[in-house]
């Protein structure tokens, strides 16, 4: 019973359609078609319907539509032949047709349930859900103990948003099927999709508890679950539908989805391979597994992975992308432009196969070619704001900063208020000793994003390397601590402004903080030895510079000079 409220759902995309029944003659149906002496006999038409029906049965659809209109000959006006005909014409994906048909259908007898019934499933596999709405409100009318048409008509209510419609129609269901969890089941649904969290959790669980194996509702819990960040409950609530049902692919992948994103990378690598298993033309799957040998630095394997996807299609854009990113982690880099290039224009991920190009460009120190990559992807397409971000970022990279602020301006025009070009913008104009501007910049985006980290921490920073403003410099990088409270360099931040302050045993504490976040930053590390001479710990201090130069600290020329202070 379950199964069959949960598939006739599937009937919206008018993807099948089942063959509906001959009527009996009642007072809600229309009588048997006519004889007409003129143009052949009722024997005559009994006959074409039933070779209709033998045709029907034997498959043979085409026969079957040729007996159909043989038989409407003979009675043009039959809701009853023209709603079969057209069921069939659905079939063979004739949907105008059958749409014309079920329409008349419904003109010449207005009391016909099942043609109003599959025009309620055409007009919604066509994307008319008002109509839709109409024909299975008038079979409710018909027949108000209609449960399919309850059920549907609840459904497209939901995807119209109209929410109080469509718990009506389920309590409706709920009343005709009181002992039967599907009704249930889709008001929680609709909970869900106004993102009422809690109300769905809960009837979730009224429809577990009657039917325990009800495998779409314990589905639903789960990315409950998920969303509201409860993820063990999410991945128990997943393995016991797997305990139980080890081929649900759903609840597999899913769960293989929540082991990624949870950062368990052997664990997640276990569910995709047995979906392989099961399927190996699974590309999803087999997507996700060469990202996970990506993740794991198993470069061959990813190769593998994602060179096997390619074997059948070509130009499957994100198999191209993720082994060009494969390549280039492995310094591969003539492979990575190859592969890179090999993405269609017409791909979403066309711009930021270009911005991989321009960045491998730009780690080659060969600045000119990233920007051209970059100015051609601008030129065919000018809205996308990253593209112009990543030139400014090239151009600064170049140490050519007029270009960066330039190309950084262009974006600005088309998104003014995108706050990682403001961030950039500000980034650059530091690196022109422009400070004051920058700050300014830093500020309109906290205008626009009050708790932005990174702004919050320049401003912060810049505020304590001045030497001014020190107490609002500590607040505002503690509100970004607040926003990134694991950020190792936010942290630095926050131990630089108690080294300003005089506060060097609070610096202390706060700098090793960092350095557990961020342990091979030179610059960390310069800071580091600062703390560490002006609490008196010169050999501390001497071993804190040294590290900033083995790991290549910008001005190495300072940090020596800082060394020799000290011998």
């Amino acid at each position: 019973m379950i199964l069959r409220y949960l598939l006739i759902i599937a009937v919206l995309s008018v993807c099948s359609c089942t063959q509906l029944k001959p009527y009996a003659a009642t007072s809600s149906t229309p009588k048997a078609p006519a004889a007409r002496s003129e143009s052949g006999s009722r024997a005559d038409l009994y006959f074409e319907y039933l070779l209709a029906q033998y045709y029907v049965g034997v498959k043979e659809i085409d026969k079957a539509i040729e007996a159909y209109h043989e038989a409407l000959k003979k009675d043009p006006r039959s809701p009853m032949l023209l709603t079969e005909l057209a069921a069939l014409l659905v079939r063979q994906g004739k949907i105008e047709q059958a749409l014309k048909l079920t329409e008349d259908a419904t003109s010449f007898d207005r009391t016909y349930e099942p043609a109003y019934m599959l025009l309620g499933q055409l007009y919604a596999g066509i994307g008319q859900n008002a109509r839709a709405i109409d024909a299975y409100s008038r079979v409710i009318e018909i027949d108000p103990s209609n449960e399919d048409a309850h059920l549907l008509l609840g459904a497209l209510y939901a995807q119209e948003k109209k929410y109080d419609e469509a718990m009506e129609a389920f309590d409706h269901l709920k009343a005709l099927l009181p002992d039967n969890p599907v009704a249930l089941y889709y008001k929680a649904r609709v909970f869900l999709d106004m993102k009422l969290y809690k109300q769905a959790e809960k009837i979730y669980l009224d429809v577990l508890a009657i039917e325990p194996a009800f495998e779409n509702a314990s589905l639903d819990l789960a990315y409950v679950y998920e969303v509201t960040e409860r993820l063990k409950d999410a991945e128990q609530t997943y393995q016991q539908i797997l305990s139980t049902n080890p081929a649900n692919v759903n609840a597999r992948t899913r769960l293989g989805n929540l082991y990624m994103r949870q950062d368990r990378p052997a664990e997640a690598l276990r569910h995709f391979s047995h979906l392989l298993k099961l399927n190996r033309k699974d590309v999803e799957s087999r997507l996700k597994v060469g990202i996970i040998h990506l993740q794991q630095k198993d470069y061959e394997e990813a190769i593998k992975d994602f060179t096997y996807l390619l074997k059948d299609e070509p130009q499957y854009d994100q198999a191209l992308y993720y082994l060009a990113s494969t390549y280039a982690e492995k310094q591969d880099f003539e492979q990575a432009i190859r592969n890179f290039r090999l993405i269609a224009r017409s791909s979403p991920l066309w711009p930021m196969a270009q911005t991989r190009l321009a960045l491998i460009f730009s780690k080659q120190k060969d600045f000119q070619n990233g920007a051209a990559v970059l100015k051609e992807a601008i030129d065919a397409q000018p809205e996308v704001a990253d593209l112009y971000l990543y030139l400014g970022i090239i151009y600064e990279e170049a140490k050519q900063y007029e270009d960066g602020v330039a190309a950084v301006d262009r974006g600005l025009v088309k998104a003014p208020r995108d706050t990682d070009l403001l961030f950039r913008k500000g980034v650059i104009l530091d690196k022109m000793t422009r400070r004051d501007d920058a700050i300014a910049v830093m500020k309109r985006i906290l205008e626009i994003e009050p708790q932005n980290a990174n702004a919050l921490n320049y401003i912060g920073y810049t505020y304590a390397e001045m030497g001014i403003n020190l107490n609002e410099a500590r607040q505002m990088i503690k509100a970004a601590l607040a926003t990134a409270p694991d950020d190792g360099y936010i942290m630095d931040s926050l131990a630089w402004v108690y080294y300003k302050l005089g506060q060097h045993k609070k610096a202390l504490e706060t700098i090793l903080e960092a350095l557990k976040r961020v342990p091979q930053d030179p610059v960390i590390h310069e800071h580091l030895g600062d703390i560490y001479l002006s609490l008196g710990k010169k050999n501390e201090a001497v071993e804190a510079y040294e590290k900033a130069l083995e790991y290549s600290h910008t001005e190495p020329e300072k940090i020596r000079e800082k060394l020799d202070r000290l011998k």
